[in-house]
Parts: structure tokens; C-alpha cells; sequence
């Protein structure tokens, strides 16, 4: 494994405009698409060393000094691989060579799992994200930024369409996740596009040979599938960029219009109001019961009782979550 180069490009100034305005542009994400202002925040960067997160940090590290904002890399040496020292070891060097401060942790992420009962995937997932949590809250910082780009939103898209996710949810991973403070600002970009970034910069980066795996789902699609669909329609990627979009500002707006609903929907309400808002606010009140994800058959079904007036009928939903369907209209409640 080489070492990371130490002759960087240390500011935007040194770039070519060609990758100046891509930095740019990453900015212009976060602040138009995402409706979040980096002026003065500290930022947790999930660094594994690999294209996307090693350009993420980098882009980063180039606009802190036009918003007065700090960066923390933080990296998780999962233990798996003979491999795991070394490129902690290469996160680090790169760092130091940019000067940003480094947290590195290192945990057995097959005992993890073993302890867990999940699988290997899902508990190294799980570790990083508290890990990453974890370092937000003791640096009081505003932000976890992960490297997620179009490929990847591609993989995830298709990932839930075979899933049988529904609508918005089919669009793919957030750009913003106000829950746990992550932002993706790659998601409209190809990784093609952060690796000729890299190029221009001197820097290389690691290859996680787990990545061809094919006993990961992402992974079978990201090898066997997805270069089919690319071959139908080389554009798939823009497509899945636009698809996002929509879902994003559908469930802005319907965020908007259900975020205040009682327990209670009464008939007035619901009576003459279209089968789509119905459903919509069948789900809107059932997810502010608290977590669970709710199943748009189930969805159905609860509607269909209530334009029977099926009197008496209880739905119940993950989470211990019911619905009820009352004289009145449909009742939501937990059950304990």
C-alpha cells in the first residue's frame, strides 16, 4: 500500500477551475439543494480511505476557509482484513499531510455481529454510524458528511425497488438526515467524476476488496445488474439524480401538509379528500407515533375498510401502532 502523497493542493487557490468550480458546486448542494448553511460549523467526515470519502474530505478541507468551518476525519479499523492497520494508518498519514485533526477507533466488528445476530454488513454499518455519533456529539459539531454519490444512490434505489418500497421512500437515501445530522453532498455526482477530482489532486486511495464481494446484495447489483440497465440507458444515473429531486420536494410538501394531524381523522377530513391524501395521512399519523416502518398493503387495506365504514375493524402495525376505524372516523394509538 503506498503512502498517501504529502505535495497537495492545501487551498482552493491551487486548484484548476475546472475542479475549483466542483468544489463549488458541492457547496451550491448543500446550501440550495440540501437548505443548509455552512458558515462557522464543525463537520465529521466518515473517512474508510476510498475514493468517495477521501475526495469528500478533501472538497471539504478546500471550502472550510469561504465558510469559517472546521473538519474532523473519523475512521472505524473494522478488524477484518489483514489489510485494516495499514489503511488506518494511510487515513491518518493523509490527515496529517492536510493537517486535520484524525479519530480513529478500532473494533471487532465480527464479534459485533456474532453478539448482534446480524450479519457482517449490517454491524459494521452500525458501528461506524455510533462512532460517528458519538465523535458529533463530544466535538459539539453540526454535521456527519458522508461520501454517498450517484452510484451508490443508483445501487440504493434499485436496492429498494426489488424491496417493494413505496413512493417517496423509492427515491433513494436522503441528502439530509435531520435525525442524525448526516448530509451525502455527492449524491448528484458519479464516482467517475470524484476519482478524476483525486487525479488532479496527486492523491490515490484505497480499494476495499469486499466491494466485489458477491454475497452482498449491494454488491450483485452493483456488478451483475446495474451494468445491464446501463447498457439499455446509459443515462440511468440522471434519471435516478431527477427521480431524487421529485421525491425530495413531494415529501417536503407533504411533510408540510401532514405534520400537524391529530390522532384522530375524523370523516369530515376525510370525506372528500382524494384516496392519495388519504394514505398519506393514514401514514402521517402513524409515524408520529414513533418508529416503525409502515407498509403501503397494509395502508391500503385500512382505507378500504374505512370508505366501507367498516365499524370496529383494528389494523395493527408494526411498533404496537393501531388504527381504528370508528362512527367518527379512524382512531391511531399505541398499544402497551
Amino acid at each position: 500500500m503506498s503512502d498517501a502523497p504529502v505535495n497537495i493542493p492545501q487551498s482552493l487557490q491551487e486548484l484548476l477551475p475546472k475542479w475549483a468550480h466542483f468544489c463549488l458546486y458541492t457547496e451550491k448542494f448543500i446550501t440550495d439543494e440540501l437548505g443548509l448553511d455552512l458558515s462557522g460549523k464543525r463537520i465529521v467526515v466518515g473517512l474508510s480511505g476510498g475514493a468517495d470519502s477521501t475526495a469528500l474530505l478533501l472538497v471539504l478541507h478546500y471550502l472550510c476557509p469561504r465558510n469559517d468551518c472546521h473538519v474532523v476525519a473519523v475512521h472505524l479499523n473494522h478488524m477484518l482484513r489483514e489489510e485494516a492497520d495499514a489503511e488506518e494508518a494511510w487515513c491518518r498519514t493523509l490527515c496529517e499531510s492536510l493537517s486535520i485533526e484524525f479519530i480513529s477507533e478500532s473494533k471487532e466488528i465480527k464479534q459485533s455481529a456474532q453478539e448482534a445476530e446480524v450479519g457482517l454488513e449490517e454491524a459494521g454499518r452500525n458501528a461506524r454510524y455510533e462512532l460517528f455519533q458519538r465523535v458529533l456529539n463530544e466535538k459539539q459539531a453540526d454535521f456527519v458528511a458522508l461520501g454517498h454519490h450517484r452510484d451508490d444512490l443508483s445501487e440504493d434505489v434499485l436496492m429498494r425497488f426489488i424491496r417493494g418500497t413505496g413512493w417517496p421512500g423509492l427515491s433513494g437515501m436522503a441528502g439530509f438526515d435531520p435525525d442524525r445530522n448526516l448530509i451525502r453532498p455527492f449524491l448528484m455526482l458519479p464516482k467517475s467524476t470524484l476519482k478524476a477530482f483525486l487525479a488532479h489532486t496527486g492523491v490515490k486511495w484505497l480499494e476495499d476488496a469486499s466491494n466485489d464481494d458477491p454475497k452482498w446484495t449491494r454488491n450483485r447489483i452493483r456488478k451483475n445488474i446495474l451494468p445491464l440497465i446501463l447498457q439499455e440507458n446509459p443515462n440511468f444515473g440522471d434519471a435516478v439524480a431527477r427521480l431524487w429531486k421529485i421525491g425530495r420536494i413531494e415529501t417536503d410538501y407533504w411533510d408540510d401538509m401532514t405534520r400537524s394531524l391529530p390522532k384522530t381523522l375524523g370523516n369530515d377530513l376525510l370525506e372528500g379528500t382524494h384516496k392519495a391524501a388519504r394514505l398519506r395521512m393514514y401514514k402521517a399519523c402513524l409515524d408520529n407515533l414513533g418508529p416503525a416502518q409502515v407498509l403501503a398493503h397494509s395502508l391500503f387495506k385500512l382505507d378500504e375498510a374505512w370508505e366501507e365504514k367498516r365499524v370496529g375493524s383494528v389494523f395493527q402495525f408494526p411498533g404496537e401502532k393501531t388504527a381504528t376505524i370508528t362512527a367518527s372516523g379512524v382512531v391511531f394509538s399505541v398499544s402497551h
